[in-house]
């Protein structure tokens, strides 16, 4: 990711405000990474209709198109964008397996696409949704978050099983610690889907860093919920954005 001193998002979401919300904390909290938590510009859409305007403008192979340029696309949709000094684009939108429209293969298009958030955007799945950050339990760490999921049958109820569950009820009220080790639990939760250390700790979530394959987790994820007794792992990737801005941020003590 660029390193400037005046960095300007363009966030694409469903129309909610947790997304926005949670990057505003994130941005708090970390003003190392020099972005404005008060100057994100939202574009509000889903996931399956942007692919549908992609495709009625760019064909419906567009995602392998090289001269896409997607704020130019966007700003055809919409007037205020135009004209907005845009340095990074983050896509964060929930898996959605419960949608009728739900098309694993756009999912795969879509990331393998939308996978650097200074060029055309960096797009962040989280499962079942964005409620999915805060899925955690004090004291830390929290062990048994590396097998918690939600059954496709509940997909439906997923924030209301949250808000029953969660340590962490309002997002404004995290601490800079608590992002730390909400950061440090999903990565390691990503570890473990893939086979990897059964542990929560920074050396496994450092580990994970230098690997993280935002295609292998969809794979995973699928294929998880496809399985008989299907169900959705929960992880929540956009709070990966930390890291791949600057490692240190989380590991500067090792």
């Amino acid at each position: 990711m660029r390193n400037t001193k005046s960095r300007n998002i363009l966030m694409l979401v469903e129309g909610k405000k947790t997304e926005v919300k949670l990057f505003q904390k994130i941005l708090s909290c970390f003003p190392e990474i020099q972005m404005n938590p008060e100057n994100i510009l939202v574009y509000n859409t889903n996931i399956w209709a942007l692919n549908k305007s992609l495709m009625s403008v760019f064909g419906e192979e567009w995602y392998l198109a090289e001269d896409i340029e997607l704020i130019e696309f966007l700003e055809s949709l919409d007037d205020s964008i135009r004209g907005k000094k845009i340095t990074d684009i983050f896509l964060v939108f929930d898996y959605e397996r419960q949608d009728p429209l739900f098309d694993g293969k756009i999912l795969e298009q879509m990331l393998r696409f939308f996978h650097n958030s200074t060029e055309n955007g960096q797009l962040y799945l989280n499962y079942p949704m964005i409620e999915s950050y805060k899925h955690l339990k004090k004291p830390f760490p929290d062990q048994e978050y590396l097998n918690r999921k939600c059954a496709c049958g509940a997909l439906l109820d997923y924030k209301s099983i949250v808000n029953q569950e969660t340590s962490f009820m309002d997002v404004r009220r995290l601490e800079k610690e608590d992002l730390k080790q909400l950061v440090i639990h999903h990565l390691c939760k990503a570890s473990y889907m893939i086979n990897e250390r059964d542990d929560i700790s920074l050396e496994n979530a450092l580990q994970y860093c230098a690997r993280i394959d935002y295609d292998e987790i969809l794979q995973i994820q699928n294929q998880c919920a496809t399985n008989t007794d299907g169900y959705v792992q929960v992880l929540c990737t956009c709070l990966f954005f930390v890291v791949e801005y600057n490692k240190k941020l989380l590991f500067d003590q090792i």
